[in-house]
């Protein structure tokens, strides 16, 4: 066997390991636009560089046949590129979206990484603690109405920790429905703040399959200076899809 094609061969494997760990990935752990806008692509395009062409290349370049201690090089080779690829997928889970939150008047994105582990501990966050492993769960937050408590959610807030971080807070989606309908806005006001991607938009709308009247939007912050806009049911609320849209002005 030529080193071409034990590179080739090497690389169609790879190939297949990538495709493997990419559907969970796409479609389970960052679906909609979360991919795109909540750092899947990124991550995920590191652990392809690893395994598409890091592998291969070593494989082509060690690959002499006859060679003493081939067999060597090539275990040694498959150990480290799945050590790679394993801490890669490890990285994407513990930060993978966990919990779509609403909050007042928008959703917030939850990676897993985002709720301290003290507070996924304590009793009163319920089912909440046990972070979903195939996609994240639509739920709602409620706002303390004790003083002492929403001072000390002002204080965490300052910190970076806002009530979406922790769980004794959730509630069930549908405690919010009346809430998500009530600040939704039509897209006709999407189209406002998106002036130029109204064909996107078309498209969304036609992805859907449903009268324009029927939708409506709200606002998401999934991380840092990362805003992407929920399309929800106008009649029931339901989270339809998640765009990679301006949902909002930006001063």
């Amino acid at each position: 066997m030529t080193r071409y094609r034990a590179a080739g061969y090497y690389l169609l494997g790879s190939l297949i390991v990538a495709t493997a760990v990419f559907l969970p990935i796409y479609f389970l752990w960052y679906p909609w636009a979360l991919f795109e806008k909540a750092g899947g692509r990124e991550l995920f395009q590191l652990i392809v560089a690893v395994d598409l062409v890091v592998g291969p290349l070593l494989v082509f370049i060690v690959f002499v046949p006859g060679k003493k201690g081939l067999a060597f090089d090539l275990v040694s080779i498959a150990v480290l590129q799945s050590a790679a690829l394993a801490y890669g997928i490890f990285v994407l889970f513990e930060s993978r979206p966990v919990y779509i939150v609403f909050v007042k008047d928008r959703f917030e994105l939850v990676r897993a990484n985002d709720i301290p582990e003290q507070e996924l501990e304590k009793p009163e966050s319920g089912t909440y603690a046990s972070l979903p492993r195939l996609g994240p769960r639509i739920i709602g937050a409620r706002i303390p109405t004790d003083p002492d408590e929403q001072f000390r959610m002002m204080m965490s807030a300052l910190d970076g920790l806002d009530i979406q971080s922790f769980p004794k807070y959730y509630i069930p989606y549908g405690d919010v429905r009346a809430q998500v309908m009530a600040r939704a806005e039509p897209l006709s006001r999407l189209r406002e703040l998106n002036g130029q991607r109204i064909a996107e938009i078309d498209r969304l709308v036609a992805k859907l399959g449903r009268a324009e009247g029927g939708l409506r939007f709200l606002p998401m912050r999934a991380g840092p200076r990362v805003d992407v806009t929920v399309i929800v049911d106008a009649a029931s609320g339901d989270l339809l899809d998640i765009a990679a849209l301006r949902p909002w002005e930006y001063k």
